[in-house]
């Protein structure tokens, strides 16, 4: 039985996180509880899942389920970029990784556009695991993931955070699930409340089938009239090599709410069985 720290509990209860200087701090820009049990079940459930990987540290939590995940398998470690631990979040990731006794953790404090490359030349394709979470432009989010499927074997996971927060992160993901070396393995979605004007116009357009309105409509307005759910985090699993041609480019398809319907790993269909941290810290 995997031991799961009480700091997470304890952080979700009282919405306070302390720092290497003892001062306290109001938790923010961190996941919640879905996505940390979504990201704990993915790794838990693949017992090869050993070295890990994370781009953004900050309050630490996505940390102390990552870790918690990995404890006790031989050769677990997690290698943290975060070039802000000390400068801007007074170590606040890494002390509650530390109040948690686990200490198979390694803080790289550069950019990751920077640090990553540096990685690859020492460690490609020797990740089980990586999150992104860093800056959330188009750029840096599509750099971290280039990166990151270099240092991925095949058979392991990619997964990014703030999929349908930010448009930058979104575009990132609706390329990279063009990879021909990847498949959609899962998601945390949230339901969007339509309002009568958009089932009335969906309703009309129901005529044409939607593989035809997407390749009229821009991705964004083909969302607005038809997603039905909105991904918060994905994860991406490496089937293969990343073998493309130099002037491999693609397109074709787009991280629709049909995809997310297949896939999503938070549907009660998918979740009935599964336990989740929060049961387990129960």
């Amino acid at each position: 039985m995997l031991s799961i720290p009480l700091e997470i509990r304890q952080i979700y209860e009282t919405g306070l996180v302390s720092g290497k200087s003892g001062r306290t701090y109001e938790v923010r820009d961190a996941i919640d509880r879905e996505e940390g049990d979504f990201l704990f079940n993915l790794i838990r459930h693949d017992p090869t899942i050993c070295r890990t990987l994370e781009v953004g540290c900050a309050h630490g939590i996505s940390s102390l389920y990552i870790c918690s995940a990995i404890r006790g398998r031989d050769g677990a470690s997690h290698t943290i970029l975060d070039p802000f631990q000390h400068s801007e979040w007074d170590a606040v990731g890494i002390t509650n990784l530390q109040k948690a006794g686990i200490d198979f953790f390694t803080l790289i404090e550069r950019k990751s556009e920077l640090a990553l490359p540096l990685l690859v030349d020492r460690m490609e394709g020797a990740f089980d695991f990586v999150f992104v979470d860093g800056r959330h432009t188009f750029d840096h989010t599509l750099l971290d993931c280039f990166y990151a499927t270099r240092l991925l074997r095949v058979g392991g996971y990619l997964a990014i955070d703030d999929v349908g927060t930010f448009q930058g992160v979104r575009r990132a993901v609706d390329f990279l699930i063009n990879y021909p070396c990847y498949q959609l393995n899962g998601s945390v979605s949230t339901p969007i409340r339509r309002s009568w004007r958009n089932r009335v116009v969906r309703t009309a357009m129901a005529t044409v089938n939607r593989s035809t309105w997407a390749g009229i409509l821009s991705d964004r307005f083909y969302g607005r009239i038809f997603d039905d759910l909105v991904p918060r985090m994905v994860a991406l699993k490496k089937v293969a090599e990343d073998r493309r041609n130099w002037d491999w480019h693609d397109e074709t398809l787009s991280l629709t709410d049909a995809k997310l319907g297949q896939h999503d790993c938070q549907t009660p269909s998918q979740s009935a069985n599964r336990p989740t941290l929060s049961e387990d810290l129960t």
